[in-house]
């Protein structure tokens, strides 16, 4: 329920980013110069909440003011929230999982991910792997033996396990060495990257199911 709950908070912040930086580019030219140059959703929703409308300013220049304010506040609103859940969800998993937030490249949310998805209930880490969307599936030709991603799979852990691999191909030594001698065996950066997340399937079934929930 929270990761559900969360996941739409974050969707529904995101939206009203997008649609604040679209009004931003349509909005009056004193406007737009007022809030500057600003990149990220984030910043933007920062920076509207803290403006305020003119007496001697256009009608159509305080009315979009106004609306793109109220979108900040709701937007900041929803990012408030957003963090009171995900601190929720660790303290959860650590509860249920301790060692698992330990691991390099887990966070809360993935950590949540995992737990709610439960391996222990697959008989096997490659049963896991094949309802995860990790297992890769065979894509050969002559001489050339391929294998491509799987488009089988829970989406939201696929997710989890690409997430965490993305940052220990940045972050971890260990597993930035393992891609390098994967693409020094021949395979491309993506099929590394597809072995890291077969390799992360395998390694937290074995600690998720080997190590009892203490709930």
């Amino acid at each position: 329920m929270l990761l559900v709950a969360h996941r739409s908070l974050v969707s529904e912040r995101s939206r009203l980013y997008n649609t604040m930086q679209s009004l931003q580019i349509s909005a009056p030219n004193a406007l737009r110069e007022r809030i500057g140059q600003v990149k990220s959703g984030a910043k933007l929703a920062e920076r509207l909440t803290g403006m305020r409308t003119r007496p001697t300013a256009s009608l159509q220049e305080n009315t979009t003011l106004e609306v793109l304010r109220d979108m900040a506040n709701r937007a900041r609103a929803l990012d408030a929230q957003a963090k009171t859940y995900t601190l929720e969800i660790e303290t959860l998993a650590r509860s249920l999982a301790p060692k698992l937030l330990d691991e390099p490249g887990v966070g809360p949310i993935c950590a949540g991910k995992l737990l709610a998805f439960n391996p222990a209930r697959f008989t096997s880490e490659a049963a896991f792997a094949r309802a995860n969307g990790t297992a890769p599936q065979p894509a050969s030709s002559g001489k050339t033996v391929r294998h491509r991603l799987s488009r089988g799979g829970d989406r939201q852990i696929n997710t989890a396990i690409y997430t965490i691999a993305l940052s220990r191909s940045v972050h971890h030594a260990p597993s930035r060495a393992y891609i390098q001698r994967r693409i020094s065996e021949g395979k491309t950066k993506r099929e590394a990257m597809r072995s890291l997340k077969r390799y992360l399937s395998r390694h937290l079934y074995n600690q998720l199911t080997n190590t009892p929930l203490t709930t």
